[in-house]
């Protein structure tokens, strides 16, 4: 049953690194106005819980683009993007160079598979933080995450909703449900059980998304994929139709995050 189940853990932890690879062509640049406006939304509220970012070492697991990373960096002395992606990574390092941000280093990882020990990163940290990732989901995830901090351990992921009409138009033609990935109440609960106190702060963002025709099919058919189910390339194609204007398609999701912080 073991090797059953590392073998299921190894597939969709190999799954999702395909989706991110391939999502991450797109994905959202740290100092896009709306992306960076959210971000210094919740920066703010992490800081009022009493974390203390100038001055501190970062780490930032399933740093992406550097969202988090790279305004983070304005403010510490050093912080430190972990990611699987390796396109993730060099458009980070382009943003980086771009905007003279010389306090910043990545390393390519799964944080699942990283030995801590041997990239000396125990206790190496003030503040170890993750942001709408999947790298960190179970007990073990987060421990790993404790045994790097110094003090301040900092989780951002889905609330309780996620909506999308035209994704979840996409998605009922396969009979899935378009709803938020288990995220903040999840983590939140896990560490109640280890004895932690953590706070817990939702707020709701938009992300407005726009794209030709082609580019928004090859989006949905990765969430398809992600799901399980096979995409129905057709059906997709004629939803896609009944919402573009001049060949290309605005999409918006509204989305609730939970903002999670504790102190080891």
């Amino acid at each position: 049953m073991r090797n059953l189940n590392d073998n299921l853990l190894h597939t969709t932890i190999y799954k999702h690194k395909i989706f991110w690879e391939k999502k991450a062509r797109r994905y959202p640049l740290p100092f896009d106005s709306q992306t960076l406006a959210i971000t210094l939304k919740i920066i703010e509220i992490v800081k009022n819980k009493g974390v203390r970012i100038s001055g501190s070492r970062i780490l930032d697991i399933g740093c992406g683009t550097g969202i988090y990373t790279l305004p983070l960096a304005k403010e510490a002395d050093f912080v430190f993007g972990l990611d699987s992606s390796e396109t993730m990574i060099s458009r980070l390092l382009d943003e980086r160079n771009k905007h003279n941000i010389n306090n910043v280093d990545v390393i390519k990882a799964s944080w699942k598979d990283l030995d801590i020990s041997s990239v000396n990163f125990k206790k190496a940290f003030d503040v170890v933080w993750v942001a709408m990732s999947m790298a960190v989901k179970d007990e073990d995830d987060i421990q790993k995450m404790e045994t790097c901090s110094k003090r301040w351990c900092v989780y951002i992921g889905w609330g309780r909703y996620r909506k999308n009409e035209l994704m979840e138009k996409a998605f009922q033609i396969h009979g899935l449900r378009f709803g938020p990935p288990p995220g903040a109440e999840a983590i939140y609960k896990i560490l109640q059980t280890k004895g932690r106190n953590p706070t817990l702060d939702f707020i709701q963002t938009a992300w407005d998304r726009e794209g030709s025709i082609d580019d928004t099919l090859e989006d949905i058919v990765l969430h398809i994929e992600l799901n399980d189910a096979k995409p129905d390339i057709s059906s997709l194609k004629s939803l896609l139709l009944s919402y573009a204007k001049d060949g290309r398609i605005y999409h918006q999701t509204l989305v609730e995050q939970g903002i999670i912080v504790w102190q080891v």
